[in-house]
């Protein structure tokens, strides 16, 4: 090869070897959201697995809890403090909550609505009923209803 080649080749080879250390590079620490804890619940779950299998599910606390409960029993590894940190962590950044149980600041922070929105619906609740679904709880005049439709994965009404 002539030198032109032999460096066009080398500066692609170092591309690649570029690409695909990025593609390695844990894509679960990318994709969890930025909060307190986020570290530890790094630190406990990308041992045995990825974190993709944290991040593609919404789950109650309850269902956190269990989840951690579980995944000690298998092994993994920290002390109760890391376990609560991370059960805190996964319930208000990667958290569903059922909507016709939830206190005022747990609808705050897990479908990160304002004080007064989260108020509404607990108001709205007490005084109707139980929501029967998305469109149930968008009755709730204080509460936008596209702020709803963006955070419906995050709700439950069972």
């Amino acid at each position: 090869m002539d030198g032109g080649r032999s460096g066009q080749f080398a500066f692609m080879k170092v591309t690649l070897l570029m690409v695909a250390v990025f593609m390695i590079i844990p894509a679960g620490a990318q994709d969890l959201p930025d909060g307190p804890g986020k570290d530890t619940v790094e630190k406990l779950c990308s041992n045995c697995h990825g974190l993709s299998l944290v991040i593609g599910v919404r789950r109650t606390k309850q269902a956190w809890e269990s989840t951690i409960d579980d995944m000690a029993g298998r092994g993994m590894t920290g002390t109760d403090q890391e376990f609560d940190i991370a059960v805190t962590y996964l319930a208000r950044y990667l958290g569903r909550i059922n909507i016709n149980k939830a206190t005022s600041k747990e609808i705050q922070d897990v479908a990160e609505l304002t004080a007064a929105e989260a108020d509404a619906i607990v108001r709205y609740r007490t005084a109707n009923g139980d929501f029967k679904d998305l469109a149930d709880l968008k009755k709730v005049a204080e509460v936008d209803a596209k702020k709803l439709d963006e955070r419906k994965d995050r709700i439950a009404f069972k």
